[in-house]
C-alpha cells in the first residue's frame, strides 16, 4: 500500500497496472514495483522515479502476465490473435482485386498524409536546441484593425522589461541593418546579418566555433561571422583576432527582396571575435555577420545609421526577445507588457500606435507562427491547415472505399459469418477479426505508402515555392512512429463500421438464406460513393479554375511593355554611367532607370494633395524614375509630356496617371497640367508636366483596380530597364556584362528579362494549380477504383444472370446497360449536387480575388464531362467485358 507521507507514483499507470496483471502475480509484482520507486525517488528524485514506474508498467505487458480475459476458460488469447491475423491474410489473398483497391487507395491518401506529417514535423524541429526553450519568448507589437501583429518592436524594450520588471533573466535586441561587403586582404564577400548585444548568446543556445561566446558581442567594433562565411575570406587560418573591412551597401536583410543595395559606405575596421556555424542549427534565425551592439553608438554619430535607441513609437525594425525568469509565466509577462504599454505610450498619438500593445509569443511557436516583418520566408500555419484539409479529404476517400468494397463484398463473407457464429464466435471476436483485417491492410498501405513518398517528397521539392520556404523534410524515428501510428488508427476508422455491420448478421437467417442477406438498397454504399465523386467533380473543377486564372495572369495587358526589356540591379553604381557604357554596344535600344520594377511585388507611396487645400491628403503610389522610362515601356502620354532631364535632385516635377486626374477631382487630362501637389511627409512643391494612361504597377493578386500614381526624376534608381533590338539577346547580354566589369569588377551584373519577372510572381500560383491538380487526380483515382472494384464485384455476382439472359436472346448492350445502371444513377446524382456545389463553393473565393478570371458553368461543364468520361471508361471496362461472356462458361458449373 502508498504510504500517505511517501511520494505517490502517476496513479492512471498503477491503475492499470492492477487492472491487467493476473490477480495471482498482482501483490508480489507491486511490491517489488514500489520498492524499485522509492528507491529511484531517493537517488534520483520524484520526476526520473515516475518516468521509471512508467517504463517498467508498460513492459510487463506481456504474455504470462496479463490477466485472461475470461478467467473460467484457458483460451490462448495469443494463439487467437495469431488466428485472426492468418484469416486476415488469407482473405486478402483470396480476394486480390478488391485488396488490391484498397491497399493502393489507402497508400496513395496515405502518402499525401505522411507528406503533410513530414512538413509539419520539419517545422517543429525548429529552435528545438535552446536549453532554455521553454521560457523564451519573442515580444509582438500590433495596434487597432492590423490585419495581423509585427514581429518587431520597439528597439528601448529590452532594456526596460529587464530594469524594469522583475520577469525577466535576460532580453537581446536583434537589428538589422547590418548587408554590405566585408574584405580581408583584397578577398571580398557579401555578408548581412544583425547587430546584436552580450545577451544574445545568454538567452539562445548558439555556440562558438571559435571564440568566447560570452565576451564576442562586447566591445564595440567586434564581428561574430558564420562558419561558411569564415572559410571564404581566411581559407583554413584561425580568423579570431583578424581585422576585416566593412562597408555598408543597404543590402536587404531578413527577408531578402529584389534589389542590391546602395554604393558602399564604409564603417571603419572590425576584429573578428567569433565563429559560429550558423547552418548546423535549425533555427528561425539565419545570418551571415553578428556586429556588437555598441558598435551603432559610434554610427549614430557618424549619421550612418538611424538612431532608435529611445524611439519608443518606432516599432517596425527590432526583433526582441525574453528569456524569463524560471519561476515566472507566460501570463506573468502579458500583465508586464501591458503595464509597459500603459506607461510608455500614454502620450504617444501616432496613428500607427492606436490602440498599441505588446504581446508575446513562445519560441516554440514562432517558426509556424509567421508575423509581418519576420526574419524569413516560411509557411504561415494557414497553409498547413489547407494542406491538411486536403490530405484529410484524400484520406477520408480512401477510407470511404474501403468501407464501401467491404459493404458490398457482405453477401460474400456472409456465411463464413453465420459459421462462425454457429461455432460458437460472439460479436465481439468478429469485430476484431475485421479490424485485425482493416489494420493488415492498412500496414500494407504503409509499405507501399512509404514507396511513393520518396516520389511525393521529391516532386514537392521541385515546386518554385519551396525555394523560398525551403523545407527539408527529414526523416527521423518518430515521424515513422507517427506513420504507423497513423496507419493503425487509418485501419481502425476505415474498417470500425464493416466490423460492426457484418458481425450484426444472424446466424439462421445466413445459412438459410444467403441470397436474402442483402444490404437493402445499398443505400450506404450509394451516399458513399456519391460523396467521392462530389468530392472528385470539386477538386476538378477547382483545378481547371485555377488553371484558367494563372494563364489569365500571364496573358495580361499590364498596359506596358516588357518584351525584350532586361531589367539590371545597378547594386549602387552610378546610373548614368553605365548607361553610356552600354548605349554604345550594337543591339541595345533604349535605356531607362527606375527605383521599383513595376508590377513585380514592391511598391513605394506617397501622401499628397492640391497644394493650398486643407482636406484630407491622397494616398497614391510612386515611381522615381528617368526621363526615358516612359518611351521605353510604352506608356502613352495622354496630356502634357513625359518627365524631363533631372537639373538637380530634387525631382520638382511629376507625371501622374489617370486615376490621379480623378482622385484630385479634374475632369479631363488637361485640367491638371501645370498644378502644384505638396508631399505631406515632405516640404516640398510638386508640378504636374503630363498625364500617362494608365498602367498596372501593382502585383495583380494584390489589388484589383489601378491606383492613383506619381511619377517622379529624383535619381535614387535601383534598376535600369535595357530594351535589346538584337537577335542575339545573350551576345548583347555578355558584351553588357563586359562594360559593367570596367566600371564594377567586385559584384557580378544581376539581371532578368522583365517578362520572366512577371512570370515569376504568379509562379506560386501556377504552385497551388499543381498541387490542386495532384489531389484532384488522386481523388479521381480513388473514386474510379472504387467504382471499379464495385462493377467488377456486381459483374462477378450477376454472371449467372447475364449468362441466362443471353441464352434468351439478350444483347450485349441491354446486358451492359442492366450492369451499369446502378453507377449511372451514382454518377447522375452526383454530377447534380456536385456541379452547382463547385461552382457556388469557387465563385465565392473567386468573387475575393484581384484581376479574376471569367467563371461559369462552361469550367463546371468541363469538370463534368471529364468525371462522367472517366466513371464511364472505368464501369464500362468490367461491364462490357461481363456483357461479352461466353453463357456456357458462367452456367457450366450449374
Amino acid at each position: 500500500m502508498i504510504q500517505n507521507n511517501r511520494p505517490s507514483p502517476p496513479r492512471f499507470f498503477l491503475r492499470f497496472f492492477r487492472w491487467f496483471c493476473h490477480p495471482a502475480l498482482k501483490d508480489s509484482i507491486e511490491g517489488d514495483l514500489m520498492e524499485f520507486y522509492y528507491e529511484r525517488c531517493n537517488a534520483s528524485g520524484k520526476r526520473k522515479a515516475d518516468l521509471n514506474f512508467i517504463v517498467d508498467v508498460v513492459l510487463l505487458c506481456r504474455p504470462g502476465i496479463i490477466k485472461p480475459s475470461q478467467p473460467h476458460h484457458t483460451i490462448n488469447h495469443y494463439g487467437m490473435l495469431k488466428n485472426y491475423c492468418k484469416v486476415s491474410i488469407r482473405n486478402i489473398r483470396k480476394y486480390k482485386t478488391f485488396s488490391f483497391i484498397n491497399i493502393f487507395g489507402l497508400s496513395v491518401a496515405m502518402s499525401v498524409c505522411m507528406l503533410v506529417m513530414l512538413m509539419l514535423a520539419d517545422q517543429r524541429s525548429y529552435d528545438q536546441f535552446h536549453e532554455k526553450k521553454e521560457h523564451i519568448y519573442r515580444i509582438l507589437s500590433d495596434y487597432e484593425n492590423s490585419r495581423q501583429p509585427y514581429a518587431t518592436s520597439p528597439f528601448p524594450l529590452a532594456t526596460a522589461l529587464k530594469s524594469e520588471y522583475t520577469i525577466a533573466e535576460e532580453t537581446t535586441n536583434l537589428t538589422p541593418g547590418v548587408g554590405g561587403d566585408i574584405t580581408y586582404d583584397q578577398q571580398l564577400t557579401q555578408a548581412a546579418g544583425y547587430f546584436a548585444d552580450p545577451g544574445f548568446f545568454r538567452v539562445f543556445s548558439f555556440e562558438l566555433e571559435e571564440g568566447n561566446k560570452y565576451t564576442a558581442l562586447e566591445a564595440p567594433n567586434s564581428v561574430v561571422i558564420s562558419k561558411a562565411l569564415a572559410n571564404q575570406l581566411f581559407c583554413d587560418a584561425n580568423p579570431i583576432g583578424k581585422i576585416v573591412e566593412f562597408a555598408d551597401r543597404k543590402l536587404p536583410f531578413p527577408v531578402e527582396h529584389i534589389g542590391g543595395g546602395e554604393a558602399a559606405v564604409s564603417w571603419g575596421s572590425f576584429t573578428v571575435t567569433g565563429v559560429i556555424d550558423i547552418d548546423k542549427y535549425r533555427s528561425h534565425l539565419k545570418f551571415d555577420i553578428l556586429m556588437s551592439a555598441s558598435t551603432q553608438t559610434q554610427l549614430y554619430t557618424d549619421k550612418r545609421v538611424e538612431d532608435f535607441s529611445n524611439n519608443w513609437e518606432w516599432y517596425f525594425r527590432t526583433y526582441t526577445y525574453a528569456l524569463l525568469a524560471s519561476d515566472k509565466t507566460e501570463d506573468d509577462l502579458t500583465l508586464a507588457l501591458n503595464d509597459l504599454v500603459a506607461r510608455k505610450y500614454a502620450n504617444i498619438k501616432a496613428e500607427h500606435t492606436k490602440g498599441f500593445k505588446l504581446q508575446p509569443q513562445k519560441l516554440a511557436d514562432i517558426q509556424l507562427g509567421l508575423r509581418n516583418n519576420d526574419t524569413n520566408n516560411r509557411m504561415p500555419v494557414q497553409g498547413y491547415y489547407f494542406l491538411g484539409i486536403l490530405a484529410l479529404v484524400i484520406m477520408i476517400s480512401a477510407c470511404l472505399n474501403y468501407t464501401n468494397l467491404s459493404i458490398a463484398r457482405a453477401l460474400t463473407r456472409a456465411k463464413e459469418i453465420g459459421v462462425r457464429k454457429v461455432t460458437g464466435a460472439n460479436k465481439k471476436s468478429l469485430v476484431v477479426q475485421f479490424l485485425s483485417e482493416s489494420v493488415i491492410t492498412s500496414l500494407l498501405a504503409l509499405a507501399m505508402a512509404l514507396v511513393l513518398l520518396l516520389f511525393v517528397k521529391r516532386a514537392f521539392k521541385g515546386l518554385w515555392i519551396n525555394k523560398h520556404l525551403k523545407f527539408d523534410l527529414p526523416d527521423s524515428v518518430e515521424v515513422y512512429i507517427g506513420f504507423i501510428v497513423f496507419a493503425l488508427l487509418t485501419g481502425l476508422l476505415a474498417g470500425i463500421y464493416p466490423a460492426f455491420h457484418l458481425s450484426r448478421y444472424e446466424p439462421v437467417r445466413v445459412l438459410k438464406n444467403i441470397g436474402s442477406i442483402g444490404i437493402g438498397k445499398l443505400g450506404m454504399r450509394k451516399v458513399l460513393s456519391v460523396s467521392q465523386f462530389v468530392i472528385s467533380l470539386f477538386f476538378i473543377t477547382t483545378s481547371i479554375l485555377i488553371f484558367n486564372q494563372f494563364k489569365y495572369f500571364l496573358e495580361f495587358d499590364y498596359g506596358f511593355t516588357s518584351a525584350n526589356i532586361v531589367n539590371i540591379d545597378l547594386q549602387g553604381n552610378d546610373y548614368r554611367k553605365l548607361a553610356n557604357e552600354w548605349s554604345s554596344i550594337p543591339g541595345v535600344g533604349t535605356i531607362s532607370a527606375t527605383n521599383i520594377v513595376p508590377a513585380t511585388g514592391q511598391n513605394d507611396n506617397i501622401q499628397i494633395r492640391r497644394s493650398g487645400d486643407q482636406g484630407d491628403y491622397l494616398e497614391a503610389g510612386i515611381l522615381h524614375t528617368d526621363e526615358n522610362f516612359t518611351d521605353n515601356l510604352g506608356l502613352k502620354v495622354i496630356a502634357g509630356k513625359g518627365l524631363p532631364e533631372p537639373t538637380d535632385s530634387s525631382g520638382r516635377y511629376i507625371v501622374v496617371n489617370e486615376q490621379m486626374i480623378h482622385a484630385l477631382g479634374y475632369k479631363h487630362p488637361a485640367e491638371i497640367i501645370g498644378q502644384v501637389l505638396e508631399n505631406k511627409w515632405r516640404d516640398e512643391a510638386m508640378t504636374v508636366v503630363g498625364v500617362v494612361e494608365d498602367f498596372r504597377y501593382k502585383l495583380l493578386i494584390n489589388e484589383h483596380d489601378i491606383g492613383p500614381l506619381v511619377m517622379r526624376n529624383q535619381q535614387d534608381y535601383k534598376y535600369a530597364n535595357v530594351k535589346i533590338v538584337s537577335a542575339d539577346l545573350m551576345g548583347t547580354i555578355a558584351k553588357m556584362e563586359s562594360r559593367w566589369k570596367q566600371l564594377d569588377p567586385t559584384h557580378p551584373m544581376s539581371y532578368e528579362f522583365f517578362d520572366d519577372q512577371l512570370a515569376t510572381t504568379h509562379q506560386g500560383i501556377f504552385d497551388i494549380v499543381a498541387i490542386l491538380g495532384f489531389i484532384a487526380f488522386l481523388s479521381v483515382i480513388i473514386a474510379c477504383l472504387g467504382m471499379l472494384g464495385m462493377a467488377t464485384y456486381t459483374a462477378e455476382r450477376k454472371k449467372k444472370e447475364v449468362g441466362i439472359r443471353k441464352v434468351l436472346g439478350a444483347e450485349n448492350f441491354r446486358i451492359a446497360y442492366l450492369l451499369s445502371r446502378e453507377f449511372l444513377k451514382v454518377l447522375a446524382i452526383a454530377i447534380v449536387i456536385g456541379a452547382p456545389l463547385s461552382y457556388m463553393v469557387n465563385n465565392l473565393w473567386l468573387q475575393k480575388f484581384p484581376n479574376r478570371v471569367e467563371f461559369g458553368f462552361g469550367t463546371v461543364f468541363i469538370g463534368t464531362v471529364i468525371l462522367l468520361m472517366l466513371g464511364l471508361l472505368t464501369i464500362g471496362s468490367q461491364t462490357i467485358r461481363a456483357s461479352r461472356t461466353n453463357p456456357v462458361e458462367s452456367l457450366r458449373n450449374d
